[in-house]
């Protein structure tokens, strides 16, 4: 499933009309981690017509229920309105992401807009839920198309659980607003037991991002 996000002016700023409305009437509510999701589909569009994001592989989103979104990052400034823009807009899910700082003011601030932080009672609770969460590689500014690394620990509820882990490519460019979100398919149950398999499914996530990188970018010789 190949799919372009777009938005028109009118309907944004119809969007915008109503939600302001609604705001003034008090009319809007904050879920149990703090986020406004009238406030996220607002700014989604708005997002929209600064971004221009190609979205490919919507389908291994599930359509409904939990799952796990491990991505690759630069600064990881853009990347998670971006994946949020994408993931919305083609597989019709919000994305929660994980790795906020939990401190004032900015922590509060990124929870309206669907931030968690990277903790595991939290991401269990999440997904409890039926949220999709997002957990970012670490960053690449320095290498882009290679895959940062993954902690297992941040996965442990995901195991526990049985969540499906989906690896993302995201890649594109601040300057010209373009941008791609490849979407492999969910990787692979351990078939190790312990902490081995959770160290297993770490490398199947990171492993799948490099995979949808190599695909998108194919490595020369000599620079491979």
């Amino acid at each position: 499933m190949t799919s372009v996000v777009g938005t028109g002016a009118g309907g944004v700023v119809g969007g915008v009309v109503g939600a302001l409305g609604r705001r003034l009437r008090g009319e809007f509510e904050v879920d149990q981690w703090g986020a406004d999701p009238e406030l996220v589909d607002l700014l989604s569009p708005l997002t929209g017509l600064l971004l221009r994001v190609h979205v490919e592989g919507a389908r291994h989103v599930p359509a409904d229920g939990p799952a796990v979104l491990v991505a690759n990052r630069r600064l990881g400034l853009v990347e998670p309105f971006v994946l949020g823009r994408g993931v919305r807009q083609a597989a019709g899910r919000r994305v929660r992401f994980l790795g906020i700082p939990d401190v004032a003011p900015i922590g509060p601030v990124l929870r309206r807009l669907g931030g968690a932080v990277n903790r595991p009672a939290e991401l269990a609770a999440l997904l409890r839920a039926g949220h999709v969460a997002a957990l970012a590689l670490g960053p690449g500014y320095r290498r882009p198309l290679r895959a940062g690394a993954l902690a297992p620990e941040p996965l442990a509820p995901a195991l526990e659980m049985g969540v499906p882990v989906v690896p993302v490519a995201v890649v594109g460019g601040e300057l010209t607003g373009r941008w791609d979100v490849l979407i492999g398919e969910p990787v692979p149950r351990p078939t190790s037991r312990g902490p081995l398999a959770l160290a297993e499914l770490a490398d199947e996530a990171r492993s799948g991002v490099q995979a949808l990188l190599d695909e998108a970018f194919p490595p020369r010789w000599p620079f491979s």
